[in-house]
Parts: C-alpha cells; structure tokens; sequence
C-alpha cells in the first residue's frame, strides 16, 4: 500500500500513527507520558514540534489544544472546549495563557529542530473574553531554516516543570534576578515583579492561604479539582493529564500509602472536606517555604495579551530551569469568580497594582529536588480530523 492510500484509509499522516504507538520502557510510569520529545522515526516536522510544545505548562495540565493540520508544514491551533475550568476560569483567561506557553515552546523547538516557526494570531478574528468561539488562536508556518541559531531554553525542554514542593527557603541571587529580568522580553507588554522583601512574603504567604481557603469553600469549585486529580497510576495511564500526589514530591512508600490507603477517588468525591483542608495546608507550607516570588501583569487584558503573557511565562520557567532553580505558580488569587474579587482587590492594593491592570500570572521561586513530571497525552489526540 502506497503512503497516499494509507493515509487516506486511516484518515492520519503516518507521523501520527508513529506517535501514538511509540512507547519507551522506564521505571516510573509518568516518565513515559510524552517527556522523551518526539519518536526517533518521526518524519513529520509538525509532529516533532507538536511533540515538544505538548510539554509546555498549562493550567492543571488540562492541556487545552486542538491542531487543525492545514498543509505540509502548517496549522492552526485551537482551544479545546472540552478541557476548559469554567468554575475556578470562568472567562478562559488562563487557558488562553496556556495557549501562549503551547506557542512559545514550539517556536524555540522549531528553532532547535531547524526551522522558524511563524505565527498569526487570530487569523480569523479575535474573540471578547466574554466568550470562546471555535475561531484559530493562531496559524503557524513552519519554515526551514539552514541557517537558524538554536534558541538557548531548546536544551530545557525536556527538563522543565512546575515543581509544587517545600522550598529551602533560600531567595534567588542578584544575578538570578538580573538574569531573569533580562530574559524578559524588553519590548513585552506585561511587566515582571520579583520579589523577595520579608513583608512582602508575609503578605503573600497569607494572601495565598486565604486564596486557597476560599477556592475549596465550593463544592463545584472542588469537584473541577478533584476531577483533574490523578489518584493512582492507573489513572494516570488511562488519562494521561492532570496531576496527583507525585507532583509534590511524594514517592515510593510514602505515595504508594496516599493513593492505597488515605486518597480515593469515591472517598473524595463524596466528601472532598479532607482534600480541601490538604490543599490550603500545603498551600500555606508551600508559601512559607519560598525565598522568592514573581508576577506578570499587564495593562491590556484582550485575548492577545493573555496569549503573549503565556510566551512570556514559559520562557520564564524556561530560564529558572536553566539555572537550576524551579518555580510554581499560585493563581488561585488571580481568578476572576465573584467569591476572590474582594480578596484579589486587597492583593492588588497592597502591591500597588493599579486598578486597570491585570496580575496574569503570579508564581513562587526556589531550591528543590525535581518531581515526577506530569503526563501528557499522545499527540494524535490533538489533531482534529
């Protein structure tokens, strides 16, 4: 059977059908869940780059994608509707932050594969934040380029991660910061805060706690959480998204006691008390625990803005990786559902961010041991056919 008639039987490029079955032996399951980067026998230049941009954080790696192939070295990126936080995002700004980390990290994988990546935004027009129409975030080309320099954070790609556990307390350097700032696109739209002033941790450890206390106050709130909590590796095979107790460090004994014996999925969704009560306690030692914390904000607020504000997160967390420091965002505070706004407003007033602005991202920084990385779903599971 020639290429032409396989691909019109399966209704898939065979870069694809590569990609869903290839698999590599390791120890630890999560390991295996799309952190090898693209299968060696990978032809296909999109699925290669698709590959890597998969790994790019994402809120509670709901990984909100669908790919429209468009041509040999083109498509269009949409949000999925289906992976949405409507209860904790309700106006999609976060997942349109992490339609920006999707696009950042393929440009610098197109870049380390040899080739740029060009992109379009809202070929098709821009939506209000008041909705989600089924119109492309962005179409992208990709190009070779014979002659194109690697972009630096190709190398922590694989590498990268949102790491949840306690810190060591110990701030970033002057240098650190400096070299962090610079990393920060000059031109950008948004601006970046660190901080790392005794008060200023006070504020945020308690900003924090309460941010967290007020998300597990509501049951639907709860329920969108769990339903993206792994309880075991079993569901971590079966859905491949989301995250669970390894995330925060918890191995071997001690993890396998947690999923066995304290955490179920029933147990949970029936009375999901305990969970919250957990996830402001380790809200609270997470905080306390950091040296260090930054934020994004901005004084344009449109789709757009959200989407560039997330390529310049992920480069972000792409530069702390470098330097062999982790990070963690700690958005609760900076949802827009009606029971945060009065807390979110005493934030922004003492940190003097001005009404007409917006905190897009706020995260913490520091030492510690690297996690298990979250999984990842095939990639053929983004292509819309």
């Amino acid at each position: 059977m020639n290429r032409r008639n396989f691909i019109k039987i399966t209704g898939l490029p065979i870069g694809v059908m590569a990609l869903s079955s290839h698999r590599r032996g390791c120890s630890n399951p999560t390991e295996d869940y799309g952190w090898n980067g693209p299968s060696l026998e990978q032809d296909d230049i999109r699925l290669s780059v698709l590959a890597y941009a998969m790994l790019c954080p994402n809120p509670h790696n709901k990984q909100p994608w669908v790919i429209e192939l468009t041509g040999p070295s083109s498509f269009d990126l949409y949000v999925d509707a289906n992976r949405l936080l409507p209860e904790t995002d309700p106006y999609y700004r976060q997942i349109h932050i992490g339609q920006g980390t999707f696009l950042e990290t393929l440009v610098i994988a197109a870049s380390g594969l040899g080739y740029d990546a060009q992109i379009h935004y809202y070929p098709k027009g821009m939506y209000s934040n008041s909705e989600l129409l089924d119109k492309p975030v962005a179409s992208v080309s990709l190009l070779k380029n014979e002659n194109i320099e690697t972009d630096p954070l190709f190398a922590q790609l694989l590498k990268r991660q949102s790491n949840k556990r306690e810190y060591d307390g110990v701030g970033m350097t002057n240098l650190q910061i400096d070299l962090l700032k610079k990393t920060h696109s000059q031109d950008s739209k948004s601006e970046l805060i660190i901080t790392d002033e005794k008060e200023h941790r006070k504020s945020l450890v308690s900003y924090l706690t309460q941010a967290m206390q007020i998300e597990v106050g509501n049951i639907d709130r709860d329920r969108e959480t769990i339903r993206m909590f792994r309880f075991n590796d079993d569901e971590v095979a079966k859905y491949r998204d989301g995250f669970g107790v390894a995330q925060s460090g918890v191995s071997g004994i001690k993890k396998i006691m947690i999923e066995n014996i304290f955490l179920s999925r029933e147990g949970t969704e029936a009375d999901p008390r305990y969970f919250g009560e957990q996830a402001v306690d380790m809200t609270k030692k997470a905080a306390e625990s950091s040296g260090t914390f930054g934020w994004l904000k901005s004084e344009g607020n449109t789709r757009l803005d959200q989407v560039l504000v997330g390529r310049e997160y992920c480069r972000i967390n792409l530069q702390i990786t470098a330097i062999g420091l982790v990070m963690h965002p700690m958005s609760q505070i900076l949802q827009e559902y009606e029971d945060m706004l009065p807390l979110q407003t005493q934030f922004k007033g003492t940190f003097d961010v001005k009404d007409s602005e917006t905190v897009q991202m706020l995260f913490r920084l520091g030492h510690a041991k690297p996690t298990t990385h979250s999984p990842r779903r095939l990639v053929s599971q983004l292509i819309r056919l």
